[in-house]
């Protein structure tokens, strides 16, 4: 309802609402109206919030690898990537997901850092296999400066490998794994690497990489990583075959119960 304030009226008057604007005029809009969603428009809005929900819990733990090094446009590109693949999964007739173990596998080659691509540093393809419940991400053999580019004046990278874990008809997930490996511009040649992780039945695990590189001189590190220079991404994504079974509690210190598995808010994709 409009208000008069001694000078002019302020607030909802009929369909308009007037406002004081800076320079002491009053500004006149028309008001909000509510708009009725169409029965498409609903599922579209209900699989965007659930594609933006995994996305933010895959940003939230892999942050092992994104440091908030990212680049602005990361999250809705992230989002967008989601989106379609959860569209892709939804039967509107059943109004179910159905998901397969290569549904999120356009996942792999995903950027954190537009401006530092992972692909620009790390010349090789990464191989991902799954056995059993070993999930596996294989790394070549690698020519310093050829396949494994070393920025000036670094002379040291850390790989840092990370899996995330989720079941999504249950909407919960768990702490990520991660390894790292060290190598150092002197090796000249970086050996064929397995990174090799158990992974639970049922569960979409994402796997990603970093390259974190520093100059060490003199026992002094210094950090080339920032803002800019991230080259970090997702190497793939699999969901894992199986029943997906919530492990028990497990007793922490002072003999208190903490779930292995954690809820992740409106995750679960039953509908």
């Amino acid at each position: 309802m409009g208000r008069f304030d001694g000078k002019r009226i302020i607030g909802l008057v009929g369909g308009l609402v007037f406002k004081k604007g800076r320079n002491g005029k009053t500004i006149i809009q028309s008001g909000g109206r509510e708009v009725k969603q169409t029965k498409a428009s609903k599922i579209a809005s209900a699989i965007f919030a659930k594609a933006s929900t995994l996305s933010k819990a895959i940003r939230t733990d892999l942050s092992v690898l994104i440091n908030g090094f990212y680049d602005g446009p990361m999250v809705n590109r992230l989002n967008k990537q989601n989106r379609e693949i959860l569209e892709q999964c939804y039967n509107k007739a059943t109004k179910q997901y159905a998901f397969n173990e290569d549904s999120f596998s356009r996942l792999a080659g995903f950027e954190f850092n537009a401006s530092s691509p992972l692909s620009k540093s790390l010349w090789v393809e990464p191989e991902l296999t799954l056995t059993g419940n070993q999930l596996t991400l294989s790394l070549p053999a690698m020519e310093i400066n050829e396949q494994l580019k070393f920025p000036s004046p670094c002379n040291r990278c850390e790989i840092t490998v990370a899996v995330a874990f989720y079941n999504l008809e249950k909407g919960v997930h768990k702490d990520i794994v991660f390894q790292v490996l060290e190598v150092n511009t002197a090796q000249g040649l970086v050996p064929a690497k397995d990174f090799t992780f158990e992974v639970p039945d049922g569960c979409l695990c994402v796997i990603g990489i970093k390259l974190g590189y520093s100059t060490l001189k003199d026992n002094v590190k210094i950090i080339k990583n920032n803002k800019e220079f991230n080259p970090a991404g997702l190497c793939g994504a699999v969901i894992t075959p199986g029943e997906f079974v919530l492990t028990p509690g497990v007793v922490v210190p002072h003999g208190k119960l903490a779930s292995v598995w954690k809820t992740v808010d409106k995750l679960r994709l039953l509908s």
